[in-house]
């Protein structure tokens, strides 16, 4: 019980704070969205720049907690888009936004933040691999499947490599290859750049969290219970389960990396899924309410999770 006060309580809480000023209307939407910005393309680059600068490229290309995560991601990618069509009888486009509703967790925002305050800097690289992994594998996976059923006139080919394309211009997959490009060449940060992405990456967390709060807000549940509850069933608890039997079970993972990416992925839904949801026009407010509803429930899994996992 001590663990979760220590930890979760203040996480939650800025959490909260976020969700409070939204409500109160002391941030408009307009400057969440400055907040949103400000960490998204400033905060989380130099924080990601810098963790991947100074983490040898050996430590990163882990192949066991690869396996491990691409195995678990894949097996309920494919567990909730057949599960979520046959039971709701969707589409495939929506099917496979129930896929990456299933395996796609908010690291970024809320990943991150909790990851530093509880296992410290060094459990950061999981983490950063597993976003790398989400955005190169997972959403151009559900991006094809949504375009093969609309039927896009370019092509399957052409769709993969804009995909793709777009996905490199993200700051965040940019300054994870920017700073392993930079370890790899052995070399060190002078000091005033390292200190200047220290104190910008530092801002990081709390913004995030507190962003994430009053974007939280301006969300609401609609109809559609059944289908918003298997999406955060499926993301709290069998995700977690499912890269648990991975890292501990088939795959020989460190268990400092193995706890992070358990820890991780009883995270709630990524906003990452509602964008794309929003962009293909495909079961929009049903992700959006599993975002709020999955973020409310993952208090309690989370909570449970670093009962269970921290001294």
């Amino acid at each position: 019980m001590q663990s979760i006060l220590n930890n979760a309580l203040p996480f939650f809480a800025l959490i909260f704070c976020g969700y409070a000023a939204g409500r109160l209307k002391l941030l408009t939407e307009t400057a969440a969205a400055g907040v949103n910005t400000f960490v998204f393309y400033f905060a989380l680059p130099a924080f990601l720049f810098a963790l991947m600068s100074s983490s040898p490229l050996s430590d990163v290309l882990n192949g066991p907690f690869i396996g491990a995560y691409v195995v678990a991601s894949l097996a309920v990618f494919a567990l909730a888009a057949i599960t979520g069509r046959l039971l709701f009888a969707v589409g495939r486009g929506e099917a496979s936004i129930m896929g990456l509703a299933a395996v796609m967790p908010n690291t970024g925002y809320m990943g991150i933040p909790l990851i530093l305050a509880v296992l410290g800097r060094e459990a950061a690289v999981p983490v950063v691999v597993g976003i790398t992994l989400d955005s190169i594998l997972l959403i151009p996976l559900g991006i094809i499947l949504i375009e093969t059923e609309k039927g896009n006139k370019d092509g399957l080919l052409h769709t993969i490599f804009s995909t793709l394309g777009k996905l490199l211009k993200n700051p965040l997959i940019v300054s994870i290859f920017a700073g392993l490009a930079f370890s790899g060449t052995g070399l060190s940060t002078p000091t005033p750049i390292t200190n200047f992405l220290d104190l910008l990456g530092a801002a990081a967390g709390p913004c995030a969290l507190f962003a994430l709060g009053a974007t939280l807000a301006s969300r609401k549940i609609t109809d559609g219970a059944a289908e918003i509850s298997f999406m955060s069933a499926m993301k709290l608890f069998v995700h977690p389960a499912a890269l648990y039997a991975t890292t501990t079970l088939v795959f020989d993972v460190d268990p400092l990396w193995a706890t992070a990416a358990l820890l991780v992925a009883a995270l709630p839904i990524a906003a990452n899924v509602f964008i794309v949801a929003r962009q293909y026009d495909v079961y929009v407010t049903r992700t959006s309410s599993a975002i709020l509803v999955s973020t409310v429930l993952s208090m309690i899994s989370v909570s449970i999770l670093l009962l269970v996992l921290t001294p």
